[in-house]
């Protein structure tokens, strides 16, 4: 039998001398456990980052969409209705002939969009055309359209 600092007499099984120091290591089944707790941990992170990317890469399509759009919309603006009504009345109507446009060329994600739209006479009211163009793309959860609509007067 072995005797503490405190003076009491330690018993094991067996009339072994059991360890004053057992509470200060770290079992190997603790280790264990605390990498595995470690492991799903960094698995959440890493499927939050991938979640991220990914709408990072919708909002950069949905913000390029917008960006086409409204770019074919204040070229419409500035356009004469005999130039409208030239449009309206072309072969490619209702497509664009630029079609599928890549708006950023110089990166290395091909980014395709179809940019389409339609001129319609008289609507809401006489000499009022009501604009809308449309921009298609295929993101990551599939097909994406946005919409844009103006009105030009004749006068």
């Amino acid at each position: 039998m072995g005797k503490l600092s405190s003076g009491k007499t330690l018993r094991g099984s067996n009339g072994t001398r059991a360890r004053a120091a057992r509470c200060r290591g770290v079992s190997l089944l603790e280790v264990v456990i605390a990498l595995a707790v470690l492991g799903f941990g960094m698995l959440g992170a890493a499927a939050a980052q991938i979640a991220t990317f990914r709408a990072s890469d919708e909002s950069r399509a949905k913000v390029l969409a917008h960006s086409l759009a409204q770019q074919q919309l204040e070229a419409f603006s500035a356009m004469s209705t005999t130039a409208l009504e030239t449009i309206r009345t072309d072969s490619s109507y209702p497509n664009d002939p630029a079609n599928p446009i890549d708006p950023d060329p110089s990166d290395s994600t091909v980014m395709r969009f179809n940019r389409s739209w339609t001129i319609t006479p008289d609507t809401p009211e006489d000499d009022v055309y009501t604009i809308r163009v449309n921009v298609a793309w295929t993101g990551s959860r599939g097909p994406q359209t946005l919409q844009l609509e103006t009105f030009k007067s004749r006068l």
